[in-house]
């Protein structure tokens, strides 16, 4: 449990007090997190915003067919969370698994409200998270719309340079909406 990076994190969205630092990382709620388990499934409500200290996670749609459409993969030092959820307590539409031991903090949606009202600096945290996921989201669906099969799979290897070891080449197909044969059509292309 290593509180600095999570500061560090933090501070790079907003200039945080020290008291308010100290507040913060006494409600964290730090858990380790097995590979393949789940913190949300899709159909669950989303109550926590999830901090990954090091580890990896797949933020992922099922299909009624059980086809899988991944939206983002989360690695260390990221905030996380199906925030549509969050904001609305209705259930999740996607699910969020590990994909390798975890280790990871979490601090829940009422402890997030408590933040807002204690000191502004929470309510610049809360603004930039939600402008960070928000361009996250544009740049993907533009990514999707916009871009060749082959040019989102060289993006994803210049944002995430060392994941393609990592994971399987149809989770990689899943995360650039394209199928695991065409992918490996790509791949071999080097």
């Amino acid at each position: 449990m290593e509180p600095s990076t999570i500061i560090g994190t933090l501070a790079r969205m907003t200039t945080i007090p020290d008291e308010e630092k100290q507040y913060f990382l006494d409600q964290l709620i730090w858990k380790n997190v097995n590979k393949g388990q789940f913190l949300i499934h899709a159909g669950d409500f989303c109550e926590s915003v999830y901090y990954c200290e090091t580890g990896l996670f797949r933020m992922f749609y099922e299909n009624e067919d059980g086809s899988e459409h991944i939206k983002s993969f989360v690695t260390d030092g990221k905030l996380f969370t199906d925030y549509r959820s969050l904001l609305t307590a209705e259930s999740a539409i996607l699910s969020i698994q590990s994909l390798e031991d975890s280790h990871i903090a979490l601090f829940t949606k009422s402890v997030m409200e408590t933040l807002y009202d204690r000191h502004a600096c929470w309510e610049r945290f809360g603004r930039k998270l939600a402008e960070e996921l928000f361009i996250a989201k544009s740049r993907k669906e533009r990514e999707l719309v916009e871009l060749t099969a082959e040019e989102r799979y060289r993006l994803f290897q210049k944002q995430y340079p060392d994941l393609e070891s990592r994971i399987p080449q149809y989770q990689i197909a899943a995360f650039l909406a394209i199928n695991p044969v065409s992918l490996s059509r790509i791949r071999n292309k080097r």
